[in-house]
């Protein structure tokens, strides 16, 4: 796949019924900064319009990268006030909401890093096709931050209480069977083979009556929903993740390329 480095991060391609969100900055492995974020729900608007679209795949630029999620470079201004991080939070969560509520089917199509917020992308699709050479994990633990709840109800609708924290409480990146057998992903190929699957998957998917899916998409979307019983506490235990002298610490170690050193202040 060429680069699009003079095109805007991400970019919306349309070919025939397929649609194709792709993560477009593959020099830093297609992670996302706040513009590009912001962007998402934009461009899935415009794709709502489209009439004759039955499926949506979301990949990264290059070849070699889903998405190394946000861009960290950025949390020090951007994230620097519990304000600030809430509505950074605000805009990752309508990010994954847009890609949730689109009518037709969406599917990620994954290869080497799907991390942080990248990850919370691939939660938001319907499918996850990964190849071998993914690997997954959310690394907030160790940048001192917490994920945003609607983001972790994802993750919780996909795999287990216990598998969830063992991502969360580790930070730890896994491969491509681990997460299959976790369920994070529906199925593994060989890297060759990723774009001949993800279009067989597409034409099944075409091939179906689409009122017939989209029922199907929101029921299932609506039953497995787990409502989270005190919200207000969720966002305040983030918000003090936020404020912390660790999330500062954090940010620094990620950019200097250190191991973090935490107080729990």
């Amino acid at each position: 796949m060429s680069s699009h480095a003079n095109q805007p991060n991400p970019v919306l391609k349309i070919h025939g019924m397929v649609a194709e969100l792709v993560l477009n900055a593959p020099e830093r492995k297609n992670a996302l900064s706040l513009a590009a974020w912001e962007r998402i729900p934009d461009l899935l608007a415009e794709l709502a319009e489209v009439q004759d679209v039955r499926v949506c795949v979301v990949r990264g630029e290059g070849g070699k990268s889903f998405c190394a999620g946000a861009d960290i470079s950025e949390f020090e201004t951007i994230r620097s006030t519990k304000e600030n991080a809430l509505r950074y939070d605000e805009i990752n969560v309508t990010a994954f909401s847009a890609l949730k509520s689109l009518e037709v089917p969406v599917i990620a199509a994954i290869e080497g890093p799907c991390l942080g917020g990248g990850l919370g992308l691939a939660l938001a699709c319907d499918l996850r096709i990964a190849s071998t050479t993914a690997f997954f994990g959310i690394p907030a633990a160790k940048l001192g931050l917490a994920y945003p709840p609607e983001a972790l109800s994802d993750l919780l609708e996909t795999v287990s209480s216990s598998s969830a924290k063992r991502i969360l409480f580790t930070g730890d990146r896994f491969a491509a069977q681990d997460a299959l057998q976790m369920g994070l992903i529906n199925e593994t190929v060989d890297p060759p083979n990723l774009e001949e699957r993800i279009n067989a998957l597409c034409d099944t998917i075409v091939s179906n009556a689409p009122l017939s899916i989209w029922a199907a998409k929101q029921a299932v979307n609506e039953l497995s929903v787990k409502t989270a019983r005190d919200p207000e506490t969720h966002r305040q235990n983030a918000q003090s993740c936020i404020e912390s002298a660790d999330y500062r610490e954090g940010c620094r170690a990620f950019l200097e390329k250190r191991h973090p050193e935490f107080s729990g202040n």
